[in-house]
């Protein structure tokens, strides 16, 4: 009986000795990598996520006007190799919505690219002032000059005391300014 108890006591010392060993060498490989020393820096980067070459990429830039401006990139485009994190140091927002496919977009806070050709004019209170965009959305001053708003046509300065006056182009402001300057009398210097 002694001999049985022995055999028997015996084997469930293997049994957990093995099932300890089996646990320990097997099933610890998947582990977390915490108790891995001194990964080499080129394996950690590697493992990062990245804009691959092989990746199709949506870039998108949302306006503060409402306006997006959408462009598929293949093969990475403009952002190949760069890193996620490096992405959102330069205001990206990065979603993976497929396995090869990402979606990487932005807010932008500056003139619509439909409104960038747009010109208002304003009484700047010295003068006429020309600003890019409209009056929604207006962009940098490009030109002030001294003008009397007495001397403008009534639609035009019902216009400037309205708001502003909105042209549609340059070119409309060329056309406009030719004729304001046919009708306003420049005092000449003598």
């Amino acid at each position: 009986m002694r001999k049985l108890w022995f055999s028997l006591s015996l084997a469930v010392v293997f049994v957990f000795a093995a099932s300890a060993s089996y646990i320990y060498f097997v099933l610890a490989e998947g582990a977390p990598e915490v108790d891995k020393p001194y990964k080499a820096a080129t394996e950690i980067a590697a493992r990062s996520p990245q804009v691959a070459a092989d990746m199709r990429v949506t870039r998108r830039e949302i306006y503060t006007c409402g306006y997006t401006a959408e462009e598929a990139l293949d093969n990475g485009g403009e952002f190949r190799g760069l890193t996620f994190d490096q992405l959102a140091k330069e205001g990206w927002q990065v979603a993976q919505t497929g396995e090869k496919e990402l979606e990487i977009v932005r807010q932008v806070d500056g003139i619509c690219p439909i409104e960038q050709e747009k010109r208002l004019l304003v009484d700047s209170g010295r003068g006429l002032a020309v600003y890019r965009g409209t009056a929604e959305h207006r962009g940098d001053l490009l030109l002030e000059m001294p003008v009397d708003m007495s001397e403008l046509p009534p639609t035009l300065a019902e216009a400037l005391a309205g708001g502003g006056y909105q042209l549609e182009s340059q070119a409309e402001l060329d056309e406009l300014l030719e004729s304001l300057d046919e009708l306003i009398a420049v005092p000449e210097t003598e």
